[in-house]
C-alpha cells in the first residue's frame, strides 16, 4: 500500500513539474502546417500566429484574423497566444506585447491587413 502511495505521489509530481516550465512558440518551416481555421497552408510566415490552450493544444494560423475567428468560434480560453514579428517572420511575439496594426498597406493571407510589429516606431511606415 506504501508504496503504491509513493508511485502516485512521484506520478503526480512528475506531471505537475513538467508541465510547470516555460512555454514556447514552434518553429515551422513554410508549407509545414495548415491553417486549424481555414485549412490554407501556412506560407507566409509573417502572418503566422500560434495559440496553446490550458490543456497544451497548440493551433497554428495563417493569419491573426483566422485565430481571433477561431477563438470566437471555439470558445477556447488560450493560455498563450504568439503572432509573428512582421519584419523578422522568424521572432514571434506574445500577442499581449505586441503592436497590431490594421492597413491597406499590407496585404495579409485573408485579406484583413492585420500584421504584427515589435515597436510602435517600426509599425508607423505601414500605417494609412
Amino acid at each position: 500500500m506504501w508504496f503504491k502511495l509513493q508511485k502516485l505521489v512521484f506520478f503526480t509530481l512528475t506531471v505537475v513539474l513538467c508541465n510547470c516550465g516555460e512555454v514556447k512558440p514552434e518553429a515551422l518551416k513554410v508549407g509545414e502546417k495548415k491553417c486549424d481555421h481555414c485549412s490554407m497552408s501556412i506560407v507566409d510566415m509573417r502572418f503566422h500566429t500560434q495559440i496553446i490552450t490550458y490543456k497544451g493544444k497548440r493551433y497554428h494560423f495563417d493569419a491573426i484574423e483566422c485565430a481571433d475567428q477561431f477563438i470566437i468560434q471555439k470558445q477556447i480560453k488560450p493560455k498563450q497566444i504568439w503572432v509573428s514579428n512582421y519584419l523578422q517572420s522568424n521572432e514571434s511575439i506574445p500577442k499581449e506585447n505586441a503592436i497590431i496594426i490594421q492597413t491597406n498597406k499590407i496585404r495579409s493571407p485573408m485579406g484583413g491587413g492585420l500584421a504584427a510589429f515589435k515597436s510602435h516606431e517600426d509599425a508607423i511606415p505601414f500605417q494609412n
